[in-house]
This record gives C-alpha cells, sequence and structure tokens, in this order.
C-alpha cells in the first residue's frame, strides 16, 4: 500500500491550549515533554512523515510564573535534536497593561472591567498557512496534515487541496474540532491521551557534553 509522502504542520499554541492547558482534561498537562516524531507516527501511521513543522515564538518568564521561559528552552532544545522536526518562531507582542472585562468560568460578563498583563503571538498562523501553501505549490509533500483547530486556516486548506489536488488531513487538539476545518479536509482525528503518552522524549537527553533534562514539574 502506498504511504503519501507527508507534511505535518504543528500550530504550537493551539495544541497547547487545546491539550495541556484544557480545564476539563487536566491530566494531559503531564504530557508536555512530546516527542513529535513519536507523535506523528503514532497518528498517521498510514502517512510516509519527513517533515514535522512546529510553530511558536519565544515565551518571557514573567510573574507568577518565572520559569516558563527555561521550560520552554529547554523543550526547544530537545526538539531540535529530531532531525524531521523544524522550529518556525513567531513573537510575541508586550506584555502590556490593559483594562479587560471580567467574566465568570462560563463566560458572563461581571459588571466590571479588571486591569491584566496581556500579551499577545504574532506570526504563527500566517508562517503555517505560508509553508502550506508554499510547499504544495513546490510539490514538497503529496499530503499535508495540519495540527490545530485555528478555523483562520481555512483558506490556505482548501487552495492547497482544491487547486493544487493535495490531500489534506486535519488533527485537531481540541475536544471538538473546527467544523469549518473539518468539513474541507479529506480526513480528521483528534489528538489523544494515548497518542500524547505513547509519544514521550526521555526525561534526559544527551546531545555530545550537554544534558537536556525534562523540567520538574512536568514529571
Amino acid at each position: 500500500m502506498h504511504r503519501p509522502l507527508t507534511y505535518v504542520y504543528i500550530d504550537g499554541f493551539n495544541l497547547y491550549y487545546g491539550c495541556f492547558k484544557d480545564r476539563n482534561r487536566p491530566g494531559l498537562a503531564r504530557y508536555k515533554w512530546l516527542d513529535l516524531e513519536k507523535f506523528c507516527d503514532f497518528l498517521f501511521p498510514k502517512n510516509d512523515v519527513v517533515k514535522i513543522k512546529y510553530y511558536t515564538a519565544d515565551v518571557s518568564s514573567r510573574p507568577p510564573d518565572n520559569r516558563q521561559g527555561d521550560r520552554q528552552k529547554a523543550y526547544l532544545n530537545a526538539l531540535s535534536r529530531l532531525p524531521r522536526v523544524e522550529i518556525v518562531k513567531g513573537h510575541f507582542l508586550g506584555p502590556k497593561v490593559v483594562r479587560m472585562p471580567l467574566c465568570d468560568d462560563n463566560g458572563r460578563y461581571q459588571g466590571k472591567t479588571i486591569t491584566v498583563l496581556k500579551t499577545e503571538e504574532k506570526g504563527s498562523d500566517v508562517n503555517l498557512a505560508v509553508d502550506l501553501l508554499h510547499d504544495g505549490v513546490q510539490n514538497l509533500y503529496e499530503c499535508a496534515i495540519v495540527v490545530s483547530n485555528d478555523s483562520d486556516l481555512l483558506s490556505p486548506i482548501r487552495i492547497v487541496r482544491r487547486e493544487y489536488g493535495k490531500k489534506i488531513g486535519l488533527a485537531s487538539p481540541h475536544t471538538k474540532a473546527s467544523i469549518q476545518l473539518s468539513q474541507n479536509v479529506d480526513f480528521h482525528l483528534r489528538v489523544t491521551e494515548k497518542a500524547l503518552s505513547l509519544s514521550q522524549l526521555p526525561d534526559h537527553i544527551n546531545i555530545g557534553a550537554t544534558v537536556i533534562s525534562k523540567p520538574d514539574n512536568w514529571r
């Protein structure tokens, strides 16, 4: 059986907030030390995954979590040893002080605003969309799989599928996949706890004389 030459495009922040920060699935947080090669090979066994592009941005350590940037740096260093993984970075704007509406856990407005420290990530979705289009036009893949639930990616998905005849798959990190995206791809699935749990990096990784260790509070 032919296994199509496949590129996987992972929206890192969408994966993070869809799985590891989901309040309804708190048990998934322990799987942040994710081996993206094992992860993709497990999820897509019928595809020949030759390239995995991971879109993210450098986070800054700031209160109340002053080690967030250190943990991300360790993880990105660990990913850099995986030969099929390419890390593509956007950037953050801020932080800046803004006033925003206060709501309860159900999204109901509480009648007042509060001051918050806000950062905004820029570039990841645009970088992913551009690469998906560019790589398709350059005929680098037969099949592309997008790991995201961001409906802003609908247009480039439609273009490479309809105009360039590429097979497109979707793996949603969220409990409910975007209806817009799932209706415009050839196949779709949801990221499962089993896929995450079976796709973990070693706790300690040797790179020459350097040892990269899984952050203590990720254990």
